[in-house]
């Protein structure tokens, strides 16, 4: 009887022996994948030499430990339907494995527990043996792995033996490449944060701005579907403003969901995710004839801390977000409130300004219109008041030559002014037209002195070097310049004193035009603001100068649309120098 066990103890030994061995070799070769799929791919053309079977499936717990996946890594059958498949951890013995962190070794008709969706489904291929193990690292349990076999009774004690060790070394593979992928995926993932970030704050446009955050989530994360509703101004409605992905054609463009209603409208309410990875247990779910949604996650959008929409993800499969996902989604939505906030300020902004450039439209409009009719009656007060002076009645009664006096000089002013306003708006509205031709500097100057009212009490002096006498210009333009500043120094110079018009070379190609008086001078600190609309210097002997403001304004857009530039040399009681550059005639074009 010794003699007969002896030898079947052996082979068995030899086996046990053989098959050690050859689990040696397989985990070898799980230690050097490199990847999840890697792993599985050695597990599947390996574990038959270490347990015999018709099929092999892993299941993996989610983190929440109340679903596990199936992976399918071999069968003779086919049973790709269970491939990707969620249960319940209550399910199947898999499941019960899981729970009970004990193995099964059973035929399929008498196991601890029973799923038609899983054993039932075993059965239904012929599956009669079942041997399943946890998947354990530590005393941590991660999964299972199920091996079935179409005869019975064939698992033993050993078989369980050798599968919960190979089953604690393939959960510590698969634990390690989750890790490495995690990792992967996070620095991936703060990529596509940063890319999507960029996308982002370079759009102003908040239309825009939604179709670029929703088309960049969906594309960059290869989520199923994204949509991005905002809430609606009295906060009872969510508008749909952006889609992207499979279901874009079912939803149009401003649909209106209640707030409140579905996930969407609860997010919308409450302000805070929800991340439901099978909206078929989730009563707030609204569902849609059309969609084939599964799983969802939302996001509250803010802007401030305040609620302003949600960005919406869905899949098709069951479990298809985690909180990784949920994590990215939230960076991504304060990322979004923060474009929002900006696009809609902009919009503010632009449409202010709109409403701004109207009403100065407007005035500059009105301006020019009450300009040019002013121009006309004052034009027959001036001609009428010259008249008269001329008359010898009233040049003998000198109270009525000073009145008419008077008049001529206020009519003048409010010509003068006329003008500056008209060419003001035309400036503003870029019609005032330049007519470009060689201009006598020298007779140019002359012109614009002589129509300068100048007091017994100031003397002028103009000197134009021959080289320097012709320039191209607007003759009446330039004019306007040089009269606008000899006025100036005659009005800035009280006490009378003498008033320099200077040209002379300043490069090959440019002359410097200078007008000098001996007045009161100008503070260092109001100079630049001289050449600003409507600005004037308001303090000492100046404050009782009359004006507008408005002459160095238009000297300024003058001498540069010739080209130069222009500035003012100034000291307290020193009198004041303004300056500017004119491009010079080419000798070829000079008369």
């Amino acid at each position: 009887m010794l003699k007969a066990v002896m030898p079947g103890r052996l082979v068995e030994g030899s086996d046990i022996l053989r098959r050690m061995s050859m689990l040696h070799e397989v985990l070898l070769h799980i230690d050097s994948a490199q990847s999840r799929d890697d792993i599985i791919s050695v597990v599947r053309s390996e574990a038959k030499w270490i347990v015999e079977h018709d099929m092999c499936l892993m299941g993996l717990l989610n983190r929440s430990v109340t679903h596990y996946a199936i992976t399918v890594i071999s069968s003779s059958v086919d049973i790709s339907d269970l491939n990707h498949k969620h249960f319940g951890i209550e399910e199947g013995m898999p499941g019960w494995v899981m729970r009970n962190h004990s193995a099964v070794i059973e035929d399929i008709e008498s196991g601890p527990s029973y799923s038609s969706s899983i054993d039932g489904r075993f059965r239904a291929l012929g599956i009669k043996s079942l041997l399943i193990v946890p998947m354990r690292i530590e005393k941590q349990v991660i999964g299972a792995l199920t091996f079935g076999s179409k005869k019975h009774g064939v698992y033993s004690e050993i078989d369980s033996g050798l599968a919960q060790l190979f089953a604690h070394y393939f959960a510590t593979a698969i634990r390690n490449a989750a890790i490495f992928e995690d990792v992967r995926k996070r620095i991936s993932q703060i990529e596509i944060i940063n890319e999507v970030a960029r996308k982002l704050t370079s759009q102003l446009n908040l239309e825009e701005l939604l179709h670029v955050a929703a088309s960049s989530i969906q594309k960059s994360f290869s989520y199923f579907d994204v949509t991005v509703f905002l809430l609606s101004e009295d906060r009872s409605e969510m508008v749909l403003e952006a889609h992207a992905g499979n279901f874009v054609d079912f939803l149009p463009h401003g649909y209106r969901q209640k707030t409140g209603d579905g996930l969407i409208g609860w997010v919308g309410q409450h302000g805070e995710r929800v991340l439901c990875n099978d909206v078929s247990q989730d009563t707030r779910y609204l569902a849609y004839e059309y969609h084939n949604t599964r799983s969802e996650l939302a996001i509250p959008i803010k802007a401030d801390g305040v609620m302003v929409g949600v960005l919406n993800v869905e899949d098709t499969k069951l479990h298809a977000f985690d909180e990784t996902d949920a994590i990215v989604l939230e960076t991504l939505s304060d990322q979004l409130g923060v474009a929002i906030r900006n696009a809609k300020l902009y919009d503010e902004i632009r449409k202010a300004n709109m409403k701004l450039t109207e009403l100065d439209t407007m005035k500059s409009e009105f301006l020019g219109i009450v300009s040019h009719d002013f121009r006309s009656p004052l034009s027959s007060i001036i001609l009428a008041g010259k008249a008269l002076l001329k008359n010898e009645s009233v040049q003998s009664v000198k109270r009525v030559k000073d009145y008419l006096q008077i008049i001529v000089d206020q009519a003048n002013r409010l010509n003068q002014l006329a003008e500056d306003t008209l060419s003001i708006t035309k400036i503003e509205a870029g019609r005032l037209s330049f007519h470009f031709k060689i201009v006598n500097f020298s007779r140019l100057i002359e012109d614009a002195i002589t129509m300068v009212r100048v007091s017994s009490r100031h003397e002028i002096i103009h000197t134009v070097p021959p080289d320097v006498s012709f320039i191209k210009g607007d003759q009446a333009k330039l004019r306007q310049v040089i009269q606008n500043l000899v006025n100036n120094a005659i009005k800035y110079s009280p006490r009378g004193g003498k008033v320099t018009v200077a040209v002379e070379e300043q490069s090959p190609e440019q002359i410097l035009v200078s007008v000098t008086d001996e007045g009161i001078g100008i503070p260092p600190d109001k100079i630049e603001k001289l050449f600003q609309k409507f600005s004037r210097v308001d303090s000492g002997e100046a404050n009782q100068i009359k004006g507008a403001g408005l002459g160095l304004w238009i000297c300024r857009e003058i001498v540069e649309a010739h080209g130069g530039k222009i500035w003012i040399e100034s000291e307290i009681g020193q009198g004041s120098t303004v300056k500017f550059t004119l491009n010079k005639a080419h000798e070829e074009n000079s008369p």
